[in-house]
Order: C-alpha cells, then sequence, then structure tokens
C-alpha cells in the first residue's frame, strides 16, 4: 500500500480586524513571508519577511482581532507567533514545545483559539488557549494515525475536527457543548489524501476530501449541527482543493485540476446542488489558498509554476468572471 504524505500548506489567508487582507506564504527558500492590503479591497504594501523557515502554515484570529500564525518549522517544531496589536507588528516566534506534519486552526465560541496538528508520531493533537487571546494550555492527544486535519465550528459553536488516517479513512470528532470536552472520533465514509471543511449558509457543515486518485467528495450534515447525508462524487479531478463561502452564502470550491490549472466549482445557490463541472481562472498552480474582502468579493492567492505568488479576484461580490492573474507583488488595485 502507498503511504500518504500530508499536502503542502504553503500559502494561509487571514483577514484584520479592519478588513484588509493579509496573506501568508513560503517560497521555495523556505522563509515565512506575508504581505498585506493597504486598505481593505485595496492595493498591497509589497512583501515582508518574517525571518523564519517554515513548511507549512496556519493562521487564526484572536478574539481581540489580533491575527495569530501557527507555523512548523523545517525540523517540524509547531511555531507561533501574533501581532501585538490588531493590525499591528508581530511579537516573535515561539514554540508550542510540539513537534508536527500538519495543522489547522479555528476559534472556540469564547474566542479562544484551538489548534490541531498531526504530530511527529502520526497521532492527531491538540492545544488551545486557556483564555480569549492568552496563554497556551500545552499539548494533548485528540486521535490516533493522521495525515491532514481541518477544523469547522459547528451553528451552536462547538467545534469539530475531520481527519484523514494513516490509509486515508475520513473520520471525526466533535465537542460535547461549546468551548467542551471532546464527544471522541467516529469514521465517516470515505478515504482521501487532503481534506477541508467550510459551513453553509445555514450553518450545517460541509466536508470535502481528494481521494487518493484525485476525485473530490463531499459529505454534508443533513440539519445544522446534526447527521451526515453520505458522501457524494462532485466528479472533478484534484491535486489540492480549497473551500470559501461567497457573499449570500453560497459555497465556492477552487481546485488545481490534473494539468495544474485552477478551476472552480460552486453551489448554484446558498445551500443548496452544485455545479456540473468547474470552469478554468486561465493558471497553473502548485498550490493556492482563499480569502474574502470586506467587501465580499473572493480572492484566491497561488503559487505558479515558478513558485512565484500570484493572486486573482472576484469583480464583484459572487459574480464572475474573474480578473486575470496578477503576481502578488502590490499590483493593481481589485476594485475600479
Amino acid at each position: 500500500m502507498t503511504k500518504l504524505a500530508p499536502p503542502e500548506k504553503r500559502i494561509a489567508i487571514g483577514r484584520n480586524h479592519d478588513g484588509r487582507l493579509e496573506a501568508f506564504y513560503i517560497k521555495p527558500d523556505g522563509v515565512l513571508r506575508h504581505n498585506w492590503q493597504n486598505r481593505p479591497n485595496s492595493l498591497w504594501k509589497g512583501e515582508e519577511s518574517l525571518e523564519v523557515k517554515a513548511t507549512q502554515v496556519a493562521v487564526g484570529v484572536n478574539a481581540d482581532g489580533r491575527l495569530e500564525i501557527f507555523y512548523l518549522s523545517p525540523e517540524g517544531d509547531v511555531q507561533h507567533d501574533w501581532q501585538t496589536e490588531p493590525g499591528g507588528d508581530w511579537h516573535g516566534a515561539e514554540s508550542l514545545g510540539a513537534k508536527g506534519r500538519a495543522l489547522d486552526v479555528s476559534s472556540n465560541a469564547d474566542g479562544r483559539l484551538e489548534l490541531f496538528w498531526v504530530g511527529d508520531d502520526g497521532a492527531l493533537w491538540h492545544d488551545w488557549q486557556l483564555e480569549p487571546n492568552g496563554d497556551w494550555s500545552g499539548k494533548e492527544k485528540l486521535g490516533e494515525k493522521a495525515i491532514d486535519v481541518a477544523v469547522g465550528r459547528n451553528e451552536d459553536g462547538r467545534l469539530e475536527v475531520f481527519y484523514l488516517g494513516a490509509a486515508g479513512q475520513l473520520w471525526h470528532d466533535w465537542q460535547t457543548e461549546a468551548n467542551g470536552d471532546w464527544h471522541g472520533a467516529e469514521q465517516l465514509d470515505g478515504t482521501g489524501k487532503q481534506v477541508v471543511v467550510a459551513s453553509n449558509a445555514d450553518g450545517r457543515l460541509e466536508v470535502f476530501w481528494t481521494d487518493v486518485d484525485g476525485h473530490v467528495w463531499h459529505d454534508w450534515q443533513t440539519e445544522a449541527n446534526g447527521d451526515w447525508s453520505g458522501r457524494e462524487d462532485l466528479n472533478v479531478i484534484a491535486q489540492r482543493v480549497a473551500i470559501a463561502e461567497n457573499r449570500g452564502g453560497r459555497l465556492e470550491l477552487f481546485y488545481i485540476d490534473q494539468d495544474a490549472h485552477i478551476r472552480n466549482l460552486w453551489q448554484m445557490e446558498a445551500n443548496g446542488d452544485w455545479g456540473s463541472d468547474g470552469e478554468s481562472l486561465g493558471a497553473k498552480a502548485t498550490d493556492l489558498a482563499v480569502g474574502q474582502n470586506a467587501d465580499g468579493r473572493l480572492e484566491i492567492f497561488y503559487a505558479g509554476p515558478n513558485d512565484e505568488i500570484w493572486h486573482n479576484w472576484q469583480p464583484a461580490p459572487g459574480r464572475g468572471p474573474w480578473s486575470s492573474i496578477v503576481q502578488y507583488e502590490g499590483g493593481p488595485p481589485p476594485v475600479g
């Protein structure tokens, strides 16, 4: 059996308290860099180094609006860094005292960040803030062998984590009450190599994963906080996927197809069925992430074949056709 490896997560997008997007990304030299909009929905400042090396990155938002990034060092150490004030300068890296291979982060109902990662032992671990904006509890084991992890939040505030086992089996676990203890893992029908999750407009979680042949599958709650429908094939082939919610609530899936082209696929209406075929966004990529501007327009960021970072955006919330690709070094304004 082929041993599955965690997917690369070299790009992460956060939104500052004032609505400005901020992108964090790792180039081939391994240096973690960031770039941010000068104003909401506007031009970009230009990249700056965070003066650390990393292999993966994720970003969360503290209860007071400060961004906090989590990343893996080249040695696998789980590190974090945070803004000293909302939209402000960065504190400097600190270790969380663990080693990992893949990670994701979310906010509890009370605003405390909670980090999930696949450890160097292959187990699923988590750590959480003791109070909003505060110090961290210390790592605790949550599940057995895993290769990838994604976390969502139920309509009632309970976190729910999805992870792929060592052989790709899809598992989930959830808090029994908001901010509370965990139920224990249960298996969903599916196997894969990458997993992502998003919330529908009505609060129902929907999980997406790529299987070992690249087919993209999804499963969804039949009601908010409830049971699961059962897997369904989206009839597209992908190397990597990312998911976001449009203004108005329609989910939109972005993926890199088998020929390395970026394509998108979307719900026809909020909480509804999906289109039958993805559309090309006219670019090639090796990794991608997506954020939502303050005005509701989605913007994708991706590493091109030359490993430079590019971006592309909707001309209006929930509408195409998308803009032409722009190398991510400022670029023209997304609007106007």
